[in-house]
């Protein structure tokens, strides 16, 4: 098994490059095929939660390190695993935003369930626009992205 890459066009799938076309072509017309669908993670996009963590960091003084930030955002986000402990006690593990562990589709749900948790955790930030925030921080903020 291997990766090969198609595009959506208004007739459905379609190969990219011959690889894509040879691999299509070795199965016959009206063949059932289990397709994995995965879009790859956009660069700007994850670059932009970073970005929006350094700008959220800088305008609080609750976390010491962005690293405690980015666990905390990600947690009250609900990006997390359970680990059952003894005595009915639950840790909360977060899940790994890696580039590699999410496509673009779930880190998209991710990123806006972490712009959820950002006023639940840091209230002074209920009611603004983070997105806005980062936009018009100026090339010269430290959270340009």
């Amino acid at each position: 098994m291997f990766d090969t890459y198609f595009c959506k066009t208004l007739d459905g799938l379609a190969p990219v490059d011959d690889i894509a076309s040879e691999v299509l072509s070795a199965y016959g017309a009206g063949e059932i095929l289990r397709i994995r669908i995965y879009k790859d993670r956009n660069p700007r996009h994850h670059r932009l939660f970073f970005a929006l963590l350094a700008c959220i960091f800088a305008n609080q003084e609750k976390y010491l390190s962005k690293e405690a930030l980015r666990f905390a955002i990600t947690v009250q986000a609900g990006w997390v695993d359970e680990i059952r402990l003894s005595g009915d006690r639950v840790a909360l593990k977060p899940k790994s935003i890696a580039w590699a562990r999410m496509d673009q589709h779930e880190f998209k749900d991710f990123y806006g369930a972490a712009l959820r948790a950002i006023p639940e955790l840091l209230p002074q930030f209920s009611g603004v626009d983070i997105e806005e925030m980062l936009i018009t921080g100026g090339a010269d903020a430290p959270w340009s992205f």
